[in-house]
């Protein structure tokens, strides 16, 4: 990161709706980091369980914000106005960071030509105890997917939220978020970045993901829900950040195709989102129905095969 150092401010944003059980720990754990210059921004959306009472408990160690629920975009853009680092760490309010994971961050951007620091969770359950995760294949080094993502091809999968660290020089080109994108906004955050910059993984497990009931977003199938982020998300990646173009068209049509493969249940699309066609090509537009036509029949056939003989 041009101009960093070690010594560097860095804002840990933490984005809280109804965890009251779990945000107290969040917070200790931002507060408990081995690196000393940090600032603590805790942004409550809107809860109606406890949390507001807990976060006030910290109120002298932390920046708090208190607002109306708008979703977890809204939140993104409210606690990165509320901060001053040169680099900013996001966490989930239902994770943890272990002690040494900012200081891995800053030194892994320190002084070098990138903008953004991604590295492994540890999943566990929800009183922290271990649970099995897919295989990491991705190995600690340099980062660059800019020309691979501009074309369209994915190689590297990053974290979840609690994985994730950049710039404020690189946040300054990506935000506000649009807030339409209501949950798992981070995809956003991922996408836009590696498109625009070069940066860092970590394969070390530097902080831990709960996997609860209230977020099986993360293991289990949801379909509506994971057909409004994708077409959601790829209609705000494509108005913000075009070189992803391609990326945005694919996954704009995985939405789609969920929303087409599952019509009686999900129903029609969200017709805010209706417009995507607009400003694509006639050979893009064809790509992109070709692809939900696709994916819609290979759901299809593959129901066929698991339905009893």
């Amino acid at each position: 990161m041009e101009g960093a150092h070690l010594g560097a401010l860095v804002s840990i944003l933490i984005n809280n709706y109804n965890y009251g059980r779990f945000v107290g720990e969040a917070i200790e754990s931002a507060l408990a980091q081995s690196y000393a210059n940090c600032e603590v921004i805790v942004v409550d959306d809107g809860s109606t369980d406890d949390s507001r009472e807990t976060i006030k408990r910290f109120a002298d160690k932390v920046v708090p914000v208190f607002k109306g629920n708008g979703g977890q975009s809204s939140a993104f853009n409210a606690g990165f106005s509320h901060s001053r680092g040169d680099i900013i760490c996001f966490l989930d309010s239902d994770d943890l960071f272990l002690p040494t994971k900012v200081e891995r961050v800053v030194r892994a951007l320190d002084g070098q030509p990138r903008e953004w620091c991604f590295h492994h969770l540890q999943w566990t359950d929800q009183d922290l105890n271990s649970l099995e995760m897919p295989v990491n294949s991705h190995k600690s080094g340099e980062r660059d997917e800019r020309l691979d993502l501009c074309a369209g091809r994915f190689n590297f999968i990053p974290p979840a939220t609690s994985g994730l660290a950049f710039t404020r020089k690189l946040l300054d080109q990506i935000m506000p978020m649009p807030e339409e994108i209501k949950i798992t906004s981070d995809d956003y955050l991922k996408l836009s970045s590696m498109a625009l910059a070069p940066g860092y993984y970590l394969e070390d497990q530097l902080a831990l993901q709960r996997i609860h009931g209230a977020n099986a977003y993360t293991r289990h199938e949801n379909v509506a829900l994971k057909a409004e982020i994708q077409i959601a998300t790829a209609f705000g990646l494509r108005r913000r950040c075009p070189v992803l173009k391609q990326v945005c068209n694919r996954m704009y049509a995985d939405g789609l195709a969920l929303r087409f493969r599952d019509w009686p249940t999900l129903g029609r699309i969200n017709s805010g989102k209706s417009d995507y066609f607009e400003g694509l090509s006639l050979i893009e537009r064809v790509a992109v129905c070709a692809r939900v036509g696709y994916k819609v029949a290979q759901h299809s056939f593959k129901q066929r095969v698991k339905a009893p003989a």
